[in-house]
């Protein structure tokens, strides 16, 4: 083979060899963009997550062996469950309220022979309606009388003057509190009215419609099982409207004096709402929950309330009052139920609860004063009912029609036992009417006249009362420790 055809062959090659360069140099950098590419699928993206649909490769090891390589739905963050609203409990309280304690002499003699000696004993009148009064949460009376002290003397009408033991009797039958806007609580001037305070105190049970000092308030707020009650007592001064001269019972008050006294006049009524609204305002802000106002006034040995008691009546009920309740005419007078002319809340009222105890009776009055109406009274019991929610209500009221049964007793001297008339008509010896001839016959014609004069008033309004929770259960059964109250156990 010559020269030339060796030269041939070794250009061809040298004209192949930048071709197969070329293609090697492409192939390098498409393999190279393989690499990267792959690379960047199975990177972790800048935030610590996955990019694209892929996971690392220790994420499908260690997590999800054989898991595709799928991205997973997003999760929504987890919620507290919904719990129900806790239920609305309530508490209830009651609150008996009895009419006039009247001390005439026939009565201190018999508490002076039961004590003996220099001591009073009150106690027999009460006996018989304790259990009554000491089964409500809270009790109230009217004191109408002074205890002016024994220096003074003691006396009955028409200037009351009571030893102090009369109190440990109320005490002892359960009563927490007294009324004391009256008309004879100025009988010994402003000396015993404001000894009678005193007396009040020394025996620990509270009051209401008096001052020790002018700028005391003569109302009250009372927490009764958790539900405060705020009370105001006042009295009409019985003048018939005259302000030229300030007279209570017709005794004459002196200027410095009426201050301390909780009175109204009949000509000064704008007066009298204007304190009303202050003693309201101020016992709201105590927290009041139910306001109860006690009021002396009326026609003395009147069965039927008067148009001033009305007028009065009214002015309280437009004013936030939810219960009026009276005394002063002796026997009982009728029941109402008046309504707010501002709000159209109701509000019951008892125009009078006759005497709680007293002397006065068929044998000691003329016919012409309702005198066997006198021998009767009225307890009173109101259950009040406040909800978890802040609402506060008179939910029922009832009424125990009473008899005082005056009779002479083994010491000589007249007894005064108050009865429950229901309870004593059903078991007369048990309740003492047997110790007289008349006892039983007198308590049964009382009991007519009283049913006939309260009619079925209070019966409707507690028909008519709308509770404003209707599931609502007692707080103390919520707060008991789990299985109290079963049979269970041993």
């Amino acid at each position: 083979m010559n020269g030339n055809g060796l030269r041939k062959k070794k250009n061809g090659r040298q004209t192949i060899m930048p071709f197969v360069c070329v293609i090697l140099v492409w192939l390098f950098i498409i393999g190279a963009v393989c690499i990267v590419a792959e690379a960047r699928k199975h990177a972790p993206d800048p935030v610590g997550g996955e990019t694209g649909s892929g996971r690392s490769d220790e994420s499908a090891t260690d997590e999800h062996p054989g898991a595709d390589e799928t991205t997973e739905p997003a999760t929504e963050p987890e919620t507290e469950p919904e719990t129900e609203p806790p239920p609305v409990t309530y508490v209830d309280a009651t609150i008996v309220s009895a009419g006039d304690i009247l001390a005439h002499m026939p009565q201190i003699n018999y508490a002076k022979a039961a004590g003996g000696g220099s001591s009073y004993d009150f106690t027999n009148s009460f006996k018989y309606i304790k259990s009554i009064v000491t089964a409500a949460d809270y009790a109230v009376v009217n004191l109408e009388t002074t205890l002016a002290g024994e220096d003074v003397g003691y006396s009955g009408y028409p200037n009351f003057n009571a030893p102090d033991s009369l109190l440990d009797a109320v005490k002892d039958a359960g009563f927490d509190m007294m009324l004391f806007a009256n008309n004879h609580c100025y009988d010994k001037k402003i000396t015993g009215f404001l000894r009678t305070q005193e007396q009040f105190d020394a025996h620990g049970l509270a009051y209401i419609g008096a001052r020790k000092a002018p700028e005391d308030r003569a109302c009250r707020v009372v927490d009764i099982n958790g539900i405060k009650v705020g009370m105001l007592n006042y009295a009409d001064d019985l003048s018939g409207g005259k302000t030229d001269r300030r007279t209570i019972n017709g005794k004459s008050i002196k200027d410095a004096d009426l201050p301390y006294l909780n009175i109204y006049n009949l000509s000064l009524l704008d007066e009298f709402y204007a304190d009303v609204e202050s003693d309201i305002s101020y016992m709201k802000g105590e927290g009041a929950d139910i306001i109860i106002a006690y009021i002396h006034w009326g026609n003395e040995y009147s069965i039927k309330h008067n148009s001033k008691q009305e007028e009065v009546a009214q002015a309280l009920c437009d004013r936030g009052v939810d219960v009026i309740i009276g005394g002063h005419p002796h026997v009982i007078q009728d029941v109402s139920v008046l309504t707010s002319q501002s709000t159209g809340k109701q509000t019951l009222c008892f125009y009078s609860l006759g005497n709680f105890v007293s002397n006065q009776n068929r044998r000691t009055l003329p016919d012409t004063r309702n005198n066997t109406y006198t021998e009767g009274g009225l307890i009173v019991t109101l259950t009040l009912r406040k909800y978890s929610t802040g609402e506060a209500l008179v939910i029922s009221a009832s009424q125990t029609p009473t008899f005082v049964h005056r009779h002479k007793s083994s010491n000589g001297y007249y007894a005064h036992e108050i009865v429950p008339l229901s309870l004593a008509l059903e078991d007369p010896s048990g309740y003492g009417l047997t110790s007289s001839s008349f006892g039983k016959k007198n308590a049964e014609e009382v009991f007519g006249l009283e049913n006939d004069v309260l009619g079925g008033v209070v019966e409707a309004f507690n028909a008519s009362v709308v509770l404003p929770v209707a599931d609502a259960i007692p707080a103390a059964e919520l707060s008991a420790p789990e299985g109290a109250g079963t049979d269970g156990g041993e």
